[in-house]
Parts: C-alpha cells; sequence; structure tokens
C-alpha cells in the first residue's frame, strides 16, 4: 500500500480514533475555510496546548471553520498536505494557518509549500493567504517574513476573531486589500509593507513602513484568561500525552530568567482561577484518567498546594509540565506520589551556583537537594536533571562544580536508602534568544560545547549518571535562526533547495554569511535589531540594564503583581 492511498487509510484511522469537542464543518459551508497546519509530527502537534485552542476558536465561530493538517502523520511523509477532517489538500482553503513554536520548524514550511505546489514567496503569491502564529512568530518573526503573509505576534485567543471578521468582510477584493485592512489589527505583522536596509556586514541598518502600517507591531495577550478554556479539544492516542486530559493553569512567567524567551515575550503572568480547574478537570476525566497540568512552572501556581489537596480528596490523579525546586512542598509532592509520579524532574539550569546568579534563576544547590529529599519521603526515586551549558561567562571551573555536585547527589540519593532511582542529566547548548537580557551575544563555538560535553559523560558515567545530550550542531541551526533577519531566511530556503542536508547547512552562504557566521555573531548595544518593529511592552534599556546586573552577578525581583516596578510592562499594557 503506497502513495495516497495509503495516506488515506492513515488519515481515516487517526480520525475515528479521536475524541472531538467540537463539530465538523463541512469545507466551503461557511465564508472562511482555515487549514490549521503544524509544521511536524501529529503526535507533536495535538501535544500542543495553542494549536488546540486556535482551532477551537475559529470553529466556535458560525462564519468560519478549522481542518487541521500536519507534515508527518504516522512515521511517513504523505504524498499530499491533507486535512484531517476533510481529507482536502491544503490549498483548496482561503487562508493556511502555521503554528511555529521551535526554530528547526522553519524549514518544514518551505517544504510544506512547495509539495502542495503553492508558490514558496509572498511576493509570487495572490492565494491562498499564508498565516504564522505561535512563540517563534512572536519573538523573532523575520526568518519566515520572505514566505509569510501576515503574523500574529502574541496571543491568539481574541486576535484571531478580528482576523476571521476582516477576512469575511473583504474575501472577495485583491490580496494587497486584505493585507492592508489585517495590518490595521494590533497583533498582526505584514512583512511586505516594511522595507529593511542592511549594512555592508548584513546587518540590519533600518526598517522602515510602506504602507499605512504601524511602525511597531504590539503584542496582543490576553489579560483574563479564565474567559477561554485552554485545554485539550481533541483527544487522541497518538501522542506523548494519550493518558492525560490537559488543561493549561497559567500563562507566562516573572521568574526573570535571563535567558528565557518564553518569560519576556508572555509577560505579565496570569493564572487561572482554582474553581475554575477544578471545573474543567472534573469533565476531563469524562474521558481520561488523569489531569495534566500546562504552565511555565507549575510549582509557581499561588494555589497549587490547595488545588493539590482538592485533587486528592476527589480522587483526581494530574501531572505537571513544571516544576522548581525552590516551590516545592508536601502537598504537591502527595499529590504527585498519590498520582504514580516515578520522577521529579527539576532544572538547575546553570552548572554553579555563580552561573545562577548570572541568569537570575534564584535555585541553590541545596533546593535541589532538599527536593530529592522530600521526593524519596514520597517514594519517587528517579530524579532527572536539566542543564544548560555555554552560557554567558561560564567556564571549566562551572563544569566541574557541577560535576562535582551531581556527584555528590548521587551519593546523596544512596545515603537516604535510594538504591534503585535512577539520576539523569540532560545537557542543552545555550542558544541566545531574542527579547532577553542575552540577545546581543553570539553562541559559544560548536568546538567547546563538544568538549564540555564528552567531559561530563567521561566523569559522570563512572558513577552511574546518566547523560543525555542536544546535538550543539543542531544548536547552531536553532541559533541562527532565532536571532536571524530576511537574509537568514533566504539562506534557509537555498539549504531547503540543495537537499536539506548537514553539508547543505555547512555550505550555503549569502553574501559571504552562512549559518556559524548568524549563530556566533556578537552584536552591539546599539544595533538595530531585526525584530526592533516588534513591541512586547519591554523596553530595549530594561534588557541593556538586566545585562549588566548579570555581569555583576545582582538578581532581579521576580514579578509578583502589577504594583512591581522591575520591568514597568504593567505601566504600558
Amino acid at each position: 500500500m503506497t502513495g495516497k492511498y495509503q495516506d488515506k487509510v492513515i488519515i481515516k484511522n487517526i480520525i475515528s480514533s479521536e475524541t472531538a469537542f467540537t463539530p465538523v464543518k463541512t469545507i466551503g459551508s461557511v465564508p472562511v475555510n482555515v487549514s490549521l497546519v503544524y509544521p511536524n509530527t501529529y503526535s507533536i502537534g495535538m501535544s500542543n496546548l495553542g494549536f488546540h485552542s486556535i482551532f477551537f476558536q475559529i470553529n466556535s465561530r458560525e462564519d468560519a471553520l478549522c481542518h487541521r493538517a500536519f507534515l508527518s502523520l504516522k512515521n511517513s511523509y504523505p504524498c499530499e498536505i491533507n486535512t484531517l477532517e476533510a481529507d482536502k489538500p491544503i490549498n483548496e482553503y482561503d487562508i493556511i494557518g502555521f503554528s511555529i513554536s521551535f526554530e528547526m520548524d522553519y524549514i518544514n514550511i518551505i517544504k510544506i509549500l512547495e509539495t502542495m505546489k503553492i508558490p514558496v514567496f509572498s511576493q509570487d503569491r495572490q492565494t491562498p493567504l499564508i498565516m504564522v502564529g505561535g512563540p517563534a512568530a512572536t519573538f523573532n518573526p523575520e526568518p519566515l517574513a520572505p514566505f509569510v503573509d501576515f503574523f500574529v505576534v502574541g496571543e491568539g485567543e481574541e486576535v484571531i476573531h478580528e482576523i476571521m471578521g476582516k477576512y469575511k468582510e473583504l474575501k472577495n477584493r485583491e490580496k494587497q486589500e486584505i493585507l492592508e485592512a489585517l495590518a490595521q489589527i494590533e497583533g498582526v505583522y505584514v512583512p511586505s509593507f516594511y522595507d529593511i536596509e542592511y549594512d555592508r556586514e548584513g546587518n540590519v541598518q533600518n526598517i522602515t513602513t510602506t504602507s499605512l502600517a504601524p511602525r511597531q507591531i504590539k503584542k496582543r495577550w490576553v489579560r483574563d484568561i479564565n474567559k477561554y478554556d485552554t485545554e485539550s479539544v481533541i483527544l487522541t492516542p497518538y501522542t506523548e500525552f494519550k493518558d492525560m486530559f490537559l488543561i493549561e493553569i497559567s500563562r507566562g512567567c516573572g521568574r526573570n530568567c535571563r535567558f528565557c524567551m518564553a518569560g519576556y515575550c508572555y509577560r505579565v503572568p496570569r493564572y487561572r482561577s482554582m474553581d475554575k480547574i477544578l471545573e474543567r478537570s472534573e469533565f476531563g476525566l469524562k474521558y481520561k484518567g488523569k489531569i495534566g497540568l500546562v504552565g511555565a512552572a507549575v510549582s509557581d501556581y499561588p494555589f497549587i498546594d490547595e488545588l493539590a489537596e482538592k485533587f486528592v480528596e476527589n480522587g483526581i490523579k494530574f501531572s505537571v509540565s513544571s516544576l522548581r525546586a525552590d516551590t516545592l512542598r508536601e502537598p504537591l509532592m502527595m499529590g504527585l506520589a498519590y498520582s504514580g509520579h516515578k520522577t521529579l524532574t527539576v532544572a538547575p539550569e546553570a552548572g554553579s551556583n555563580r552561573l545562577r546568579k548570572i541568569i537570575n534563576k534564584g535555585i541553590t544547590d541545596e533546593h535541589v537537594i532538599n527536593a530529592v529529599k522530600l521526593a524519596y519521603q514520597y517514594s519517587i526515586e528517579n530524579v532527572k536533571l536539566y542543564y544548560i551549558i555555554g552560557l554567558p561567562g561560564e567556564t571549566e571551573d562551572d563544569i566541574d562544580e557541577m560535576i562535582d555536585f551531581l556527584t555528590f547527589l548521587k551519593d546523596y540519593m544512596k545515603a537516604l536508602g535510594n538504591k534503585r532511582g535512577n539520576l539523569t542529566i540532560s545537557i542543552n547548548p545555550f542558544i541566545p534568544k531574542p527579547f532577553t537580557p542575552f540577545q546581543w551575544l553570539g553562541m559559544e563555538s560548536v568546538g567547546v560545547l563538544n568538549e564540555r560535553i564528552k567531559l561530563i559523560q567521561n566523569r559522570l558515567k563512572p558513577k552511574g549518571i546518566k547523560v543525555i545530550f542536544e546535538s550543539p550542531r543542531l544548536s547552531e541551526i536553532q541559533s541562527a535562526l532565532s536571532r536571524g533577519n530576511r537574509q537568514t531566511g533566504l539562506l534557509l530556503y537555498d539549504i531547503y533547495k540543495s537537499g536539506a542536508r548537514t553539508s547543505a547547512f555547512n555550505k550555503a552562504e549569502i553574501d559571504g554569511k552562512g549559518i556559524k557566521y548568524y549563530a556566533h555573531r556578537q552584536l552591539r548595544k546599539n544595533d538595530v535589531l531585526p525584530w526592533d518593529h516588534i513591541n512586547l511592552g519591554l523596553k530595549k534599556e530594561y534588557f541593556i540594564s538586566e545585562y549588566n546586573r548579570a555581569i555583576k552577578g545582582e538578581a532581579t525581583a521576580r514579578c509578583t503583581d502589577e504594583k512591581c516596578k522591575v520591568c514597568k510592562i504593567c505601566q504600558h499594557k
């Protein structure tokens, strides 16, 4: 069984296995038809609550429909990218919307457009309109700008309704007129209305508008997340979370970790009410045996202890997407143990306390030790720790301190009586991100990162500590795309046309500049940044101030409420 027939069988099997909480509409039965595409596998896409949320919001309208599509369904790439709900090619829809969370998926957008014989470059295309949203589109849309008609900057639950309404009104007009109207919606970025000038070094020199588009695109964000049930809209057995009903417990993070793009892009932190979470949990338990709580730091949720106790009282088992070692307490740990958790997962991030001060992590070795002890008291024996290497200011001494601490921690686990528990370390190279205090810095060299990973492996393996890591070479590509500009997008297109092999990434250049240049370049504080026309509500002076505090190892207090004066975003929202 091959080709289109095999694809249709896979689609039929997936659809028959799903439980959906939104009605399916027939393409062409409403004025606005959207194919929402996740440019990766079905399993990854259907684990993304943002994808679920936009799918639901569009389908909640009487005048619009949304059908889903994916680059890959089940371990193979389809001959055509067809929607699951209608088994129709995505180019038969008015708008193709891509949800982007990871830089490595950028090239998949090009692949999908070419596979469906849709002109890749926006300037060569009349229909359908290409819309892109998600975290990557918010912090730096520029590498995708040559291919995209418009971006949604920020959170989409409210702005998507304005987009649908405006498109319905102007559907039969010329593309230029439609885009001009969409550009007037706050949070919508139409890249063709902005001219980018470059200097001799290939850096952005100036950004100007060529239409009625605003000089800066202001991020959209949902002030009251209780208005929207951001949760599993479709249940499927083909994801990592197949046994859970997912519920967003909070949005944004105010911890001010200086390496973390999400903490700045989705500020101000907001929390869903406990009553709402309990209500939606009762609904989810009709279909799944466990609730998955999703948030940037679930243990930072103000009522997490009370919520955990309520869950246990009501016989509700749950899982969490993230924890912080400094906010773990007995009620939450008891609830996790009751729910069958076998592994404590926390992220010290940096190898030494000195480095954690630089990145403003706010976690000490003692926090990790106490978390491990508390977990073992509730029979959670396995421990997994996430670390970043190549952080600004990192030296071999920091790596040695990390190795010494992990060796101690393994012995400490045994001293507690934990003879069977595994200690696993996950290492990721530092990737500088836009809209962080480290946005001007280049990534550490691949050679140095490989040496440090090898050192960590060689010294921890004899201790029985498992080390897993992300390839520094892949991280280098992510780094180039993360802080890239439109030239980087053209470079990515050339790489795709050359087969997207490792050799293509190594050799491709535009004006003598390739992936290595964009990944490791240092930017000056007075440079025009490729994303300077995106307004997240935080001023550049704030990031410079935070960079200077990082160099001094000074702490910055976490966001507490709208009266704090740390970043002053609340005064400008």
